[in-house]
């Protein structure tokens, strides 16, 4: 039970304090019960030199890379990345095994998607991009897209990894490094330019 004096004396405090403040002090038990806005000032967004902005794209066949990629939706990085291992953006390079120009497109492969000369830089990269985004579509993840693109759709999805081809396993790293390289804001020529390096 509680002694009437301790209960007068709960009842005095909260009136006075009552009395003297319409609204209590909920910073001292947290924080603000209610958000009140920021008036530190802060960076105008208008303003150029308040952004963090990668440099324009240096790469070689820019427009031509960029309407490839955008007719089959796909990151002209990542298209760049593709033609820097695969050719170095020599049109005219051409494989051991019989592959030619930007995204060494194997004759089979060509003829498939349609394509009657493979050494024409645009239509070399349409059918590249074509290619590529078919097996994004197919596999769902870029690692096993680019290793299809490398090594075969039909022996990816058969072993459902990364075949354990050095050449392959080599590809893949490489055009992920490249990409990762491009969206840093790096210019890569080949793919040495594109490992990380530094710290």
């Amino acid at each position: 039970m509680v002694k009437p004096w301790l209960l007068g004396c709960v009842i005095a405090v909260f009136f006075a304090g009552a009395a003297t403040s319409a609204e209590p002090d909920w910073n001292t038990a947290g924080g603000a019960i209610f958000a009140v806005a920021d008036t530190r000032a802060t960076p105008s967004v208008d303003a150029p030199e308040s952004l963090a902005q990668l440099p324009p794209s240096t790469q070689p066949l820019d427009p031509a890379v960029g309407e490839a990629a955008r007719l089959h939706r796909l990151d002209p990085k990542l298209l760049h990345a593709l033609v820097t291992v695969e050719s170095a953006y020599r049109p005219n390079a051409i494989s051991p095994a019989g592959a030619g120009g930007l995204t060494q497109l194997m004759p089979a492969t060509a003829k498939a998607l349609g394509v009657e000369d493979r050494f024409d830089p645009s239509t070399n990269l349409s059918a590249g991009a074509d290619y590529l985004a078919r097996q994004l579509l197919r596999f769902g993840d870029l690692r096993l897209a680019l290793a299809a693109y490398n090594a075969g759709p039909d022996r990816v999805a058969r072993l459902g990894r990364i075949p354990n081809f050095p050449e392959t396993q080599a590809y893949v790293t490489a055009v992920v490094d490249c990409y990762l390289a491009l969206a840093a804001g790096r210019t890569v020529r080949t793919r040495r330019d594109c490992p990380r390096t530094g710290p």
